[in-house]
């Protein structure tokens, strides 16, 4: 119950946004009662941190199989950062997410400032990186990172999109124009979710309503 009040919950922000009411749609969308909503989520607010959680913990999950290995920190920046982008652009559902949360999923306490300041600050220490305040280097990444998903939601992209911007990123970080695209053609895993997973069932979701309104 909880992961369908989920599902639906990603569909509904994804469509109306966040700032909106989303209770009522949340619980005709997942055909449940109130009171049964209510035994699992009070508020707006509340909702959408779960789903934000859930979304990031998934996505994490995946990043952190394709990068886990990788020992040069600007590799493994790049590489993290790729994946993110191209899972965001296979599942349309999880940009639109993203897009419509924006700075609301950048703070402390993200995904971004969890992982990106120790692999940044380590890039740094190693000389890959120039030397710049933490914070400043962090917020580079994630506002072009969420940008650069609010683009894939609502535009069509050139298929090399993402690496376009993580390089731009990464001349961001220091890296010259050479090495910057030498690591965004390093070879990168294909990532898919789970068939159970938040990710996949609430795009699954999507695509069966879109099919069934056809």
């Amino acid at each position: 119950m909880r992961m369908r009040l989920l599902e639906s919950a990603m569909i509904v922000f994804a469509q109306k946004g966040v700032g909106a009411s989303v209770i009522p749609d949340v619980v005709a969308a997942a055909e449940v009662s109130q009171g049964s909503f209510y035994n699992y989520f009070r508020t707006n607010e509340e909702l959408l941190v779960a789903v934000s959680e859930e979304l990031s913990n998934e996505m994490l999950a995946l990043v952190e199989a394709a990068v886990g290995g990788i020992d040069d920190p600007a590799l493994r920046v790049a590489t993290a950062i790729r994946s993110y982008l191209h899972l965001a652009r296979s599942y349309p559902i999880v940009a639109r997410f993203l897009s419509s949360a924006g700075l609301s999923l950048a703070g402390e306490g993200s995904a971004a400032f969890d992982y990106l300041p120790p692999d940044i600050k380590e890039g740094q220490k190693r000389g890959f990186f120039s030397s710049m305040p933490l914070d400043a280097a962090t917020d580079l990444v994630a506002g072009a990172s969420l940008i650069a998903i609010h683009r894939m939601a609502n535009n069509r992209t050139p298929k090399r999109y993402p690496e376009t911007m993580v390089e731009a990123m990464l001349r961001g970080l220091g890296i010259d124009a050479a090495a910057a695209r030498s690591l965004t053609e390093a070879p990168l895993p294909k990532l898919a979710a789970q068939p159970e997973s938040l990710l996949a069932k609430a795009q699954a979701r999507l695509d069966s309503a879109k099919s069934g309104a056809a």
